[in-house]
């Protein structure tokens, strides 16, 4: 029998497959696995160094390697029951250094899913020995017909300290959600990354449409409690719930977070030889406030300086990193498919409360390295010791515009010349039923704010309709004067208007000068 931060269960049962050990009348629920967080975090955290956990052979894995350590698709749990979903497991080694513990559950039981080297192919990745038999595995993977009936495509992945991602129909993998973000994108400060340490994975029943997955997360700051119900499909949603007792009170907490990849985009200069024009999983930060203001934030890469941004708001109903540029064309990218990413969407379930989005922008010179964060941190902190509750759902979804704007930005482009020093020209597309419903006859105006000491607006904005399409074009310049702003730029917001009226969501940017 096998205690869990101390508690035991009991077994009733051995299973004689090679994959299922023990089988434990145990019920799993949110209420089980907050008691098993409740009580890990009464408990200091235990550092484990990772040259105790794996053989050297293991831990020396290359990424070719690693990649050619291949599960066997026929050895997916519940495929030979014909069962709506699969699940595969990830082996350790290479990155994955710390293994993680992973049950299955059904009704009144669970039963840990203990290592086998027989569901693994390691033809090509130099692994001929022998392996622990307590080795445990990096993560799994979750799969369901979403394309097609006939074909058990890859819905969910869990991999890597409490990173995890989804698909929807028809998407590929792009960014990525975590559990939780802990002082991510301070400068000298160490980012803390808590860890999934154990999962409990529900098995399905005939004809189900999600499936549950609850996670133990623990770190030296915190220790936590998720449960996932995910429900595949056109877009992907995840119903998350999850309670956290904080050991520490951490200054950057960050809730729901997001973690995506933004190289250059059409509203960048681009100073890398590179034959692609954009490349990004993300290309902007759409929010929606709790007066249901919509606002878009195009994301921006400058490979000289990291750069945070705290948006606050009273309240929200909605917020996300979305790839709203889906035209193959925009990235010349074949084989990376940027242009079939999802973008993520988060809705809080019930009242957040007062706080902020506070959105990372690392600099980075290639897109190997994710380097946007964004995440909803509260007013008031989680206390220590007391536990803290937050649920929310998430949407993987291609929908451009999930905060339900009447109009939205589908281009942001802006650029400097030599013959206007201190001036910076911007160009923003708009489209969207609100649009696309006037006449070539109809008039819109667009309000700009400039923010920034020693920033202006030089001369009105001007607003017009793209010949033979719906979409809407805003140009205006803003003016340096005099010694400027000390951080080398603006804060700009513009939005359209129909009269009195808004007719768009509010495109926010930070425009360098």
């Amino acid at each position: 029998m096998k205690p869990i931060f101390g508690v035991l269960l009991a077994v009733v049962a051995v299973s004689a497959g090679p994959v299922r050990a023990e089988v434990e009348r145990k019920r799993i629920n949110l209420e089980v696995v907050e008691a098993l967080a409740a009580e890990a975090a009464k408990k200091p955290f235990e550092v484990v160094k990772d040259d105790h956990l794996l053989p050297e052979a293991l831990r020396g894995l290359t990424y070719d390697q690693y990649r050619n350590i291949r599960f066997r698709p026929d050895r997916e749990l519940w495929r030979d029951q014909k069962l709506p979903f699969g699940m595969a497991l990830f082996h350790v080694g290479y990155l994955y250094k710390q293994p993680v513990e992973i049950y299955e559950f059904s009704g009144d039981y669970t039963q840990d899913i203990r290592f086998s080297r027989d569901l693994f192919d390691y033809s090509g990745s130099g692994l001929d020995g022998p392996l622990p038999a307590k080795l445990g595995y990096a993560g799994l993977r979750l799969t369901s017909p979403v394309n097609r009936a006939d074909y058990y495509d890859e819905v969910g992945v869990f991999l890597g300290s409490s990173y995890f991602r989804m698909l929807g129909k028809g998407q590929v993998y792009g960014l990525s959600a975590r559990g939780l973000a802990l002082d991510a994108g301070i400068d000298g400060v160490a980012e803390e990354f808590p860890m999934f340490t154990h999962f409990w994975v529900g098995k399905p029943q005939p004809g189900a449409t999600s499936v549950t997955v609850f996670a133990l997360l623990n770190s030296p700051s915190v220790a936590g409690a998720y449960q996932f119900v995910i429900q595949p499909g056109d877009q992907t949603v995840a119903a998350v719930q999850a309670t956290l007792f904080f050991r520490r009170q951490v200054e950057h907490t960050g809730f729901a977070p997001l973690t995506s990849m933004f190289w250059f985009g059409e509203n960048t200069t681009r100073p890398f030889d590179d034959h692609r024009q954009e490349v990004h999983d993300s290309d902007g930060l759409a929010i929606k406030t709790g007066k249901g203001e919509c606002v878009w934030r195009p994301l921006r890469n400058d490979p000289s300086k990291n750069r945070t941004y705290s948006l606050s708001f009273e309240s929200i109903r909605g917020f996300g990193l979305l790839q709203r540029d889906r035209n193959l064309r925009s990235y010349e990218d074949l084989e990376a498919g940027y242009h079939q990413r999802p973008g993520l969407w988060i809705e809080p379930e019930g009242d957040w409360g007062s706080g902020t989005i506070r959105l990372v922008e690392l600099a980075t010179s290639n897109e190997l390295a994710d380097n946007i964060v964004a995440a909803w941190e509260p007013a008031k902190l989680p206390e220590v010791g007391k536990p803290f509750r937050i649920a929310y759902k998430q949407r993987w979804t291609n929908d451009p515009n999930p905060a339900g704007a009447s109009s939205w930005v589908v281009a942001t482009r802006s650029g400097t010349h030599d013959w206007a020093k201190g001036a910076r020209f911007v160009v923003l597309e708009f489209a969207g039923p609100a649009l696309a419903a006037l006449g070539p006859e109809e008039k819109l105006s667009a309000e700009v704010t400039v923010g920034g000491k020693g920033m202006s607006l030089s001369g009105p904005a001007r607003v017009q309709r793209y010949p033979d399409s719906n979409t809407w074009r805003v140009a205006f310049e803003i003016q340096k004067e005099g010694e400027g702003d000390p951080s080398g730029g603006a804060e700009v917001r513009c939005s359209l208007r129909r009269g009195a009226d808004y007719v768009s969501e509010t495109w926010t940017g930070w425009l360098p000068l």
